[in-house]
């Protein structure tokens, strides 16, 4: 199995800090914090993924994704259900910072966010979906003539 550095968890535990005053110029400094502190943790796992046979990449990348939302499972939850408010968190940090980031990452990266999420909404019972960082950047909403 590859394991993820467990020093990527720390991005969950930091999520306050990623997560407040969540605006399109805040959103790009902290994206850029987070790729230069976890993108190379991230880049890692994708990288030592098999690449010469399809079934042992599929594989890896289901038991390695199984694994990373099982552990989350187990640090945030209790009786195998994470409170709403910190699943509701923890669904921010993936869609606004984990997948884009894998998005960006290659074929490789857009596997594994595929696999990830599916592993992720079977084991913490939710229901969420990815963007690249280019839509979501798009998607937070302008000043209209100095206001809102």
């Amino acid at each position: 199995m590859i394991r993820i550095d467990s020093s990527i968890y720390e991005l969950f535990r930091e999520r306050d800090i990623y997560l407040k005053k969540l605006k399109q110029a805040n959103y790009e400094e902290n994206y850029e914090i987070f790729r230069n502190r976890y993108g190379g943790l991230i880049t890692d796992a994708i990288n030592a993924m098999p690449e010469e046979d399809e079934e042992a990449l599929k594989a890896a990348m289901s038991e390695t994704a199984g694994d990373m939302a099982a552990s989350i499972l187990s640090e945030y939850g209790k009786r195998n259900k994470v409170s709403p408010n910190t699943l509701m968190d923890l669904n921010f940090m993936m869609i606004y910072y984990i997948f884009p980031f894998l998005l960006k990452s290659g074929e490789k990266g857009d596997s594994f966010a595929a696999v990830l999420k599916d592993k992720w909404n079977e084991t913490l019972g939710c229901n969420i979906s990815y963007a690249p960082y280019e839509e979501i950047m798009a998607g937070f909403r302008k000043k209209l003539f100095g206001f809102f």
